[in-house]
């Protein structure tokens, strides 16, 4: 097993009891260097920090024999065997350092690269890469450039996690030729607990993991269960709608509901319908939901766009109103530059409340 950092091969004894210091720009790596001393050197906990994405983040301790359970769970799923994997996204996060812990458990051959809006770029075009995980920003900037297109198609596997999968989107994978699966999972469960296979004979809703036990409650909040969850229940804010064969479709994040004279909307499913009315119209801007105290109403929905639409936002929400129901369609529009994601490419939305709530 080799395991490339910053251009420099590595084997499992150069980490050893040894806690390498990385060559320059190492306070991104050194992370790194620090979990391979500690897992090769024997480490039975491993502390992590969440995302944040519904709160402040903390840090979660994980045991070794979770992480290699996801890992070996995700190797018998994907039937992974002599992989050679490229991790393109933070390693201080669940997602990336689920990415190592394939490798170590599996024994391929790893590379890791600084996370970039599109890590296609930086790779040779006739690259042996078999295995790697992007959130789907970085997708997006994949799929705007023929030779990255190219790189990404040499791929066997790719694991897509962040947000939700517009329908712009879904279509374009349907000519990739590597299977593209869409992860659900957190921190406390190890990263994913859950796929669902995007294209190559797509699946209708993600699949748990085995082993892994699903329920919701009378709010359709999941709940799980899983060796790598210490065999004890995790209650969660997402909400589900969990079918009899164990497969369930994420509907949106309790945290973010927006109450809006009596009607609950979830920020996620309305985004993915304006964004399919976006693409039948041609407008190439990005579509986010969020919302604004009103006195009357409770909250009132608005609308984020990120390019110069050739229209006046009244306009744009006549052209919208057809299509959405009446408690739906967003009161204002409002224009951004770019929008808030976090490092697990997630809208931060708590942040981009925060940066629209005085406009």
């Amino acid at each position: 097993m080799t395991i490339v950092i910053q251009g420099i091969n590595y084997n499992l004894d150069n980490f050893l009891f040894k806690n390498i210091i990385l060559r320059e720009n190492s306070l991104s790596y050194q992370p790194i260097s620090d979990f391979l001393t500690k897992w090769i050197s024997g480490g039975k906990d491993f502390e992590i920090r969440s995302s944040g994405s519904t709160g402040e983040p903390k840090l979660i301790v994980l045991k070794r024999k979770w992480l290699e359970t996801s890992a070996l769970q995700t190797i018998q799923l994907l039937n992974l065997w002599e992989e050679n994997v490229l991790c393109c996204i933070p390693t201080h996060k669940i997602g990336g350092l689920m990415m190592l812990v394939r490798a170590l458990a599996g024994g391929f051959d790893i590379q890791i690269d600084e996370p970039k809006s599109d890590p296609m770029k930086e790779i040779d075009t006739f690259h042996s890469f078999t295995f790697v995980s992007l959130v789907s920003s970085q997708l997006v900037s994949i799929l705007k450039s023929d030779s990255s297109i190219a790189k990404l198609n040499r791929f066997k596997n790719i694991l897509l996690g962040g947000s939700e999968i517009s329908s712009e989107l879904m279509n374009k994978l349907e000519n990739l030729t590597p299977n593209i699966y869409h992860t659900y999972g957190m921190t406390e469960t190890c990263s994913h607990i859950a796929l669902k296979k995007l294209n190559n004979g797509p699946w209708l809703h993600f699949k748990p993991n085995p082993y892994v036990e699903l329920k919701t409650n009378e709010n359709q909040l999941l709940s799980i269960k899983g060796f790598q969850t210490g065999s004890e229940w995790i209650n969660t804010n997402d909400v589900v709608n969990l079918y009899v064969d164990g497969s369930f479709d994420f509907i949106g994040r309790a945290d973010f509901v927006i109450n809006t004279g009596g009607y609950k909307i979830f920020p996620e499913q309305l985004e993915l319908k304006i964004k399919a009315i976006f693409n039948n119209l041609n407008w190439q801007s990005e579509a986010i939901i969020t919302s604004h105290p009103h006195e009357l109403w409770g909250e009132e929905v608005v609308l984020i766009i990120t390019t110069n639409l050739p229209h006046q936002p009244k306009e744009i929400l006549a052209m919208l109103k057809p299509s959405l129901e009446k408690f739906e369609l967003p009161k204002r529009v409002l224009q951004m530059e770019s929008i808030p994601y976090n490092e697990g490419g997630k809208i931060d939305r708590r942040q981009l409340k925060q940066m629209t709530s005085s406009d």
